[in-house]
């Protein structure tokens, strides 16, 4: 059971431009392989079948990408994400879920680097029939490259949190 534990009408992405990205949840039975496709940057992908985890790092010319192979209507959607330390400018690390056609649908998380002391941002976006605009800007009140968080989309007929 990997990573993503969820995900709209669509297929979720994740990008990466941070040290180290870990997938949580249990959705999938099969093989990481079977359930989830590297977009870009295999080398930056570790997949260990041990503890059921996918890591994402970055390194001097890129980050990583990867996506599930099945669409899903409804569900949770679930990261654990530590940013990078220091000067972090022109990074960003994000996880979104879309769907893709003519309604296009999609839930953005954006973590947008910074200049050493400054206070880090979470950008979101909702895109709904494919008009988005819904832009938020959240300073976050903890430091996001000490430890790792848990970031998470929790999305069912009613609502989306």
């Amino acid at each position: 059971m990997y990573g993503l534990k969820s995900v709209m009408g669509g297929r979720s992405v994740l990008s990466c431009c941070s040290i180290f990205l870990i997938l949580m949840g249990a959705c999938f039975a099969g093989n990481f392989h079977d359930d989830f496709t590297v977009v870009w940057s295999r080398e930056n992908v570790i997949v260990d079948d041990a503890s059921r985890t996918v890591k994402l790092s970055m390194n001097e010319v890129a980050g990583a990408s990867l996506a599930s192979s099945e669409a899903f209507l409804f569900g949770s959607f679930s990261v654990k994400l530590k940013l990078i330390k220091g000067d972090s400018a022109g990074t960003v690390c994000s996880f979104y879920l879309t769907s893709y056609g003519s309604n296009h649908d999609e839930i953005d998380v954006e973590f947008l680097g910074n200049e050493t002391g400054q206070p880090y941002v979470v950008h979101t976006n909702v895109f709904s029939n494919g008009v988005g605009g819904r832009e938020q800007r959240m300073f976050l009140w903890f430091d996001p490259t000490e430890s790792f968080h848990t970031y998470s989309v929790i999305w069912n007929h009613h609502q989306i949190l």
